[in-house]
């Protein structure tokens, strides 16, 4: 897009050049001594130039900083919309994830902060081989390049007005985008991700309240989910006290089935009490992890009778039981 100002200010560049040239061209006609009054003028005028052109410059960088700012927001969008959206909300509003978008926690941090977040992931201080949030970046074995890094950062960074204002940003918020890219490349993970937004965090639960015992596999992520290496086939599954439930690895790496306290998956602590395959005891490929359902996880969560659990290994890994007497 040509920008009006500097269509302004190169007309002008072009009308003093030729109105010194047309002056120096008088000088010289009309009679010698003029001519160092001329030249006077003439380097009066292009010293007038030389900080226009300076402008120009100037604004040609500001445009090619905004321009880059964009393409990475946009980029930043597409990242987002194949791995976080899940988690974080289509339109990075929190979901079984905290909450991205104009977040005051998040806003606060610094850049160094955000970006090593992201990169590394967050680790329970109570336990520091234990990771809350999974690494991102390939160098700490996730998926994600430094730049792919950077791209997500000024994702989450153009939902702040402040920082943008404060940085000379423009372009708006980058997460409104986001449901309109997965609903040209990816409807049905997007109509997925909306129905469990409404439904709940797990989505709508599978109702196996008639059966005695019932299996769930750990299998590879289907297209659209952000559960990383693997997920379990079933997110939410409603059963009544008593079913035994077991847990299948199909996939190719070991995993955990681990209850957590509570419902904020932001700050997972395990509930051993409710039940745990254990780190030590991983669920290896084509092993299996079985729990019969008890009274107290009934109780465990009283206003929803739910118990979320997920893989320590792989905290991306999550899903819920609904649990009925």
């Amino acid at each position: 897009m040509i920008d009006p100002i500097q269509i302004a200010i190169g007309f002008l560049v072009l009308v003093v050049a030729v109105g010194a040239l047309l002056f120096v061209f008088y000088s010289r006609t009309n009679a010698v001594e003029k001519t160092g009054y001329g030249t006077l003028v003439m380097l009066a005028i292009v010293s007038l130039v030389i900080p226009i052109l300076w402008i120009v410059d100037s604004n040609n960088q500001a445009a090619a900083k905004a321009e880059q700012h964009a393409t990475s927001v946009q980029r930043g969008v597409v990242l987002y919309s194949t791995y976080c959206y899940q988690c974080h909300g289509t339109r990075g509003q929190g979901h079984i994830g905290p909450k991205l978008n104009n977040n005051p926690a998040v806003n606060g941090l610094t850049d160094d902060d955000l970006v090593r977040i992201i990169s590394g992931g967050v680790y329970d201080t109570a336990d520091l081989a234990k990771p809350i949030m999974p690494a991102w970046s390939d160098v700490f074995g996730g998926p994600l390049t430094n730049n792919d890094i950077q791209y997500l950062f000024d994702l989450i960074r153009s939902s702040d007005p402040a920082y943008q204002q404060k940085n000379g940003l423009s372009g708006g918020n980058g997460f409104v985008q986001v449901p309109i890219y997965l609903q040209s490349n990816s409807p049905t993970g997007y109509q997925t991700a909306v129905a469990q937004e409404s439904t709940g965090a797990f989505g709508a639960p599978v109702d196996m309240t008639h059966k005695k015992a019932v299996t769930v596999d750990i299998v590879a992520p289907p297209p659209g989910a952000t559960c990383t290496p693997a997920c379990y086939a079933i997110t939410n599954l409603k059963v009544k006290v008593g079913t035994v439930i077991t847990w299948v690895n199909k996939s190719t790496t070991p995993h955990t089935v681990s209850a957590i306290e509570g419902t904020d998956v932001s700050n997972i602590k395990v509930a051993k009490n409710i039940f745990d395959s254990g780190l030590t005891t991983p669920i290896n490929p084509g092993g299996t992890y079985t729990y019969t359902v008890a009274a107290n996880a009934y109780t465990f969560n009283p206003s929803t009778h739910a118990v979320i659990y997920y893989c320590q290994f792989h905290p991306s890994m999550l899903a819920e039981l609904t649990i009925v007497q």
